[in-house]
């Protein structure tokens, strides 16, 4: 009796569901970010990453989400004090949210918080994050390595953090959540009113504030937006001082320390940017006792709404950061079931979403220097027309010019903002959208630029999308356009066919070159659809015919005093979709005005809509200049 007792409950531990458990893995990057810091931050930083519960289940990979800390926190922070591992073993066990990975790392400072951003003073701590941190995470785990897949959320001062993330770099963070963020925008009382100035003028170390809380706080504010690395001992230049006994405001000081802080300043160069997010959200307390977080907020939410920014803003009915943890706080009740609803838990479908994922790789690539990895991303027969880089054929000569320019310029930011996506049918997809981009030059030079561009994507072999064709024009005319051009073998384009569309595409182009030789504004809206965008030589794109009538208008009447003795618009090729035509388009100009004259020509992309009775509207034009040395 006793044998098959023992029988049975050997049998029954046996039988016993195992449950798949998470696990919290916490490392040392080693980091090139904090070399010229002034205060001494270790090139060590640690971090602390959650592995969902079926993380070690197979080849599957997850989204990511950030956490930010808030002030004096480090990456222990939601594991040590608010058992976050648990919260979210919960929330994944309840439906609350699909498995994810969730990253903590020390953003701390010594007085306080490096608020996520570049500093002379402090470190490159936005570098650290987007060119370092999140990489590694991406080299060492099975991440859905794409924005899509990504958030970031911050509390206190990392909700400041998340938000500036997003702004600057959407390319990173598909969604974004702020819990409570501070330093939003402007308050109700003076920021030079809450920390000690004859406190901080005393000061010969950080161990000198003490236990001054404002100072120590305003300490890490001034250090990260007003920094001075030659001013030594806490290394940032004061926006107020005391002279006779009377507090000074230094007003350049304070312009230059609202410019680089103030998040409502900020909207207007970032709100193109925050508009590609796939989910933006700020919260705060009305019980909170400092006024300035809720005015702050308020301020934020509105002057996001003044340039269309879609957002969520929510004031509830807690004070600071006092109900964000356990089952009733707000990260498992909101800031879970929002990534649940925004990121994406699997690999790309919708055409947007795919789209975003292949120009993340470009990105990505473009960064890496490595121009075999983005000549990769051109399928065989690509064609390229870059800035005042005569056209481009084929994969190999793209290759080539990319690795020339990749060693005159390194790439070191590369943030496009994708406006739309067209599906053409089989696969081509239309891609137009903004970028900016930074380089450094090989003296050590940083410039940063401004353009728009048109991507179209096919599936290559493997299904995943590659470029059949890009335009990439500026929206200045650049300094030094020389260096832009790389010297190669003359090739001849493609000849276009012919056909009875290549006869319409032609009396189109004709018609188009006649109105531009006339100096004919009607003539030239006349190929427009009504919702049509031009994205003209060294300027910014212009859509549909509120925008486009003025703009034509105004740039045909500036140059009446040109004489146009000849103008040529053809293609090379063209690819019929039915309801859309997508052409690779030549021009050639001779014009004379005030005692000068030449010839300007140039190439670009022109997608046509195609009536049922076979009638063309341009629907995109793009164009760049070759340049003439």
């Amino acid at each position: 009796m006793r044998a098959r007792l023992f029988l049975c409950l050997l049998l029954a531990l046996f039988a016993a569901p195992v449950h798949a458990q998470s696990r919290l893995v916490t490392s040392q990057l080693p980091s090139t970010s904090f070399a010229a810091s002034r205060i001494g931050i270790a090139p060590l930083r640690n971090v602390t990453v959650y592995l969902p519960p079926h993380y070690a289940d197979g080849s599957r990979r997850f989204p990511v989400v950030y956490f930010l800390n808030h002030f004096f926190e480090d990456h222990r922070e939601p594991f040590a004090s608010h058992d976050a591992r648990a919260l979210f073993d919960q929330a994944i066990g309840a439906g609350v949210i699909g498995e994810v990975i969730v990253v903590t790392a020390d953003f701390a400072t010594p007085a306080g918080s490096s608020w996520y951003v570049n500093s002379s003073a402090t470190g490159n701590w936005e570098d650290f994050m987007v060119r370092e941190l999140v990489p590694w995470v991406d080299r060492t785990y099975r991440t859905l390595a794409a924005r899509d897949s990504r958030g970031v959320v911050g509390d206190g001062v990392g909700g400041y953090g998340a938000i500036r993330f997003g702004m600057r770099h959407p390319e990173i963070f598909g969604a974004v959540y702020a819990l409570q963020a501070v330093g939003t925008g402007p308050g109700i009382q003076t920021s030079y009113s809450r920390p000690n100035f004859d406190l901080l003028a005393r000061a010969r170390s950080l161990d000198d504030l003490g236990d001054d809380g404002f100072s120590r706080i305003f300490t890490s504010i001034y250090q990260a937006f007003s920094p001075n690395p030659d001013r030594s001992p806490l290394y940032f230049d004061p926006p107020a001082r005391r002279v006779d006994g009377r507090l000074v405001v230094d007003s350049a000081v304070m312009a230059r320390f609202h410019e680089r802080m103030d998040l409502t300043s900020l909207v207007p160069a970032y709100a193109d940017n925050l508009k590609s997010l796939r989910a933006l959200k700020i919260d705060w307390g009305r019980a909170d006792t400092i006024a300035d977080h809720i005015a702050g907020n308020q301020a934020l939410s509105h002057r996001l709404a003044e340039f269309g920014v879609p957002h969520e803003a929510e004031e509830h009915a807690g004070g600071f950061r006092d109900r964000h943890w356990g089952e009733d706080g707000r990260v498992y009740t909101d800031v879970l079931p929002f990534f649940a609803r925004h990121l994406l838990f699997g690999p790309p479908t919708a055409p947007r979403d795919r789209v975003t994922a292949a120009h993340g790789r470009l990105g990505a690539a473009m960064i890496a220097g490595d121009a075999d990895a983005l000549a990769a991303l051109y399928l065989p027969d690509a064609i390229s027309m870059p800035e005042y880089q005569p056209a481009l054929y084929g994969s190999a000569r793209i290759a080539t010019y990319q690795r020339a320019m990749l060693g005159r310029r390194r790439v070191t930011d590369y943030v496009p903002v994708t406006k739309d996506v067209i599906d053409l049918g089989r696969g081509v997809l239309v891609e137009t959208g903004s970028f900016t981009i930074a380089w450094t030059l090989a003296g050590g030079t940083v410039e940063e630029e401004h353009g728009k561009y048109v991507n179209v994507w096919s599936p290559g072999p493997d299904g995943a999308l590659r470029l059949k064709a890009d335009v990439r024009g500026y929206f200045r005319p650049l300094p030094d356009p020389a260096s832009f051009v790389v010297a190669m073998p003359a090739e001849a384009p493609p000849i276009a066919p012919t056909s009875a569309l290549a006869a319409r595409l032609d009396a189109a182009n004709r018609a188009n070159a006649r109105a531009v030789q006339d100096h004919d504004v009607a003539a030239q809206l006349a190929l427009y659809a009504d919702d049509g965008m031009f994205m003209p030589f060294a300027n910014t794109p212009r859509a549909g015919m509120a925008e486009l009538r003025p703009f034509l208008t105004a740039y045909v009447n500036a140059g009446r005093g040109v004489t146009f003795d000849s103008v040529r618009v053809w293609n090379t090729g063209f690819e019929d979709f039915g309801g859309y035509v997508l052409e690779y388009g030549k021009f050639s100009v001779a014009w004379r005005a005030g005692g000068s004259s030449g010839v300007t020509q140039g190439g670009g992309l022109r997608l046509w809509r195609q009536g049922a009775d076979g009638s063309l509207r341009m629907l995109r034009q793009i164009g760049t200049h070759d340049h003439v040395g």
